[in-house]
């Protein structure tokens, strides 16, 4: 699953006036500064990703597209290639990260041209069955406009939920998942309760060894598997987000939910919950924070996600919820050698998310 390459496996993909386009097999070593300079969101949030290193070491068969100037990277675009299933279909995928610009290109229409013609390349180099897809945040227009125009569409919304306790309290039954046996037994669950999902994948469970069950009576019950994160929070959108950035940092019981300067939190994947024990979920995820000594957690599901309904239903998901219920993302995917019936019945299931994708 690594992702690091510091040899010179690149290949020169256009060249027009200043700029090349390079497709590297992995990531070069220029790209780690490159991806740390950026502040992430669009008009209406912005944050930087402080993981950004140690994220991108376990990224899936990672390819990135850059765009240079001269011999500067300027632009990128990670494509990371797995299998996914769609119902009882499996697909080749291809899904985009770190689509991002410097400051010096921003604003000048760079990226939206090169990125396009990077997309169609990338889609008409497949030899089989293949589903691209990229995560935009619902107020990043120029991104949204961007894919659209190189022929993805919108086949889905992802809902950010929170998750956070003041006070986490430990929990002695919670299960680490080490051995082959217990994996196997995870993955069975897994595959059960998504089985009806699209884009779903689980190369990101088990991730240095943090997925962690509940059981009762030798069953389990509930699971998942978490992320360490830190962001820094530079802008939120609306009238709450100004409250939340200005207000609520001087609060001192608040501001251990949510530090926009150093914002520490668990990004929660791969949530199982048995129909009838969402209390054990809540039990599980406020002892992984008490574990981690943190408050504040966040997952993604898909809007129509059963899971997603269980759990709010069931569990009260604290502050953190209120700050950030609202930050939607939109899935906008492009297919290759699939006919109609197939792009329709991907586009009217429900979404899988993984959560390392989202930090």
């Amino acid at each position: 699953m690594n992702g690091l390459n510091n040899s010179m496996n690149k290949k020169l993909i256009l060249q027009e006036n200043e700029y090349s386009i390079w497709r590297h097999e992995g990531i070069p070593a220029e790209a780690f500064t490159f991806l740390d300079s950026i502040s992430w969101g669009n008009e209406g949030a912005l944050y930087e990703h402080k993981n950004t290193a140690e994220h991108i070491r376990l990224l899936h068969q990672p390819t990135l597209v850059s765009v240079n100037e001269g011999e500067k990277m300027k632009g990128s675009a990670v494509f990371c290639n797995t299998p996914i299933t769609a119902g009882n279909a499996s697909y080749n995928c291809f899904y985009i990260r770190y689509f991002a610009s410097s400051k010096e290109i921003r604003g000048k229409g760079v990226m939206k041209k090169f990125g396009i013609k990077v997309m169609q390349a990338i889609r008409e180099d497949e030899k089989e069955k293949t589903i691209f897809f990229a995560c935009i945040e619902k107020g990043n227009r120029a991104s949204y406009k961007t894919v659209e125009s190189a022929g993805y569409r919108n086949i889905g919304t992802v809902k950010t939920n929170g998750f956070s306790r003041y006070f986490p309290k430990l929990n002695s039954n919670i299960e680490q998942v080490n051995s082959a046996v217990v994996k196997n037994e995870v993955l069975g669950l897994l595959k059960n309760q998504y089985q009806e999902h699209a884009l779903t994948q689980f190369n990101s469970i088990f991730l240095n060894s943090d997925y962690y069950v509940m059981r009762k009576n030798g069953e389990i019950v509930a699971g998942c598997q978490f992320h360490k994160v830190h962001w820094v929070i530079n802008k939120m959108p609306g009238i709450m987000g100004k409250i939340v950035m200005n207000v609520v940092p001087l609060i001192p019981i608040l501001n251990k939910l949510f530090n926009p300067k150093r914002f520490e939190f668990l990004a929660f994947e791969g949530i199982y919950i048995k129909p009838g024990f969402e209390n054990s979920l809540t039990d599980l995820f406020e002892g992984l924070l008490a574990k981690e000594k943190l408050k504040s957690a966040m997952y993604w599901l898909g809007k129509s996600c059963e899971v997603r309904k269980r759990i709010l239903e069931n569990t009260k998901t604290g502050l953190i919820h209120s700050f950030i219920k609202d930050s939607d993302v939109y899935i906008m995917a492009a297919f290759h050698d699939l006919n109609e019936k197939e792009i329709s019945d991907v586009a009217a299931r429900p979404i899988f998310v993984s959560g390392f994708d989202y930090i």
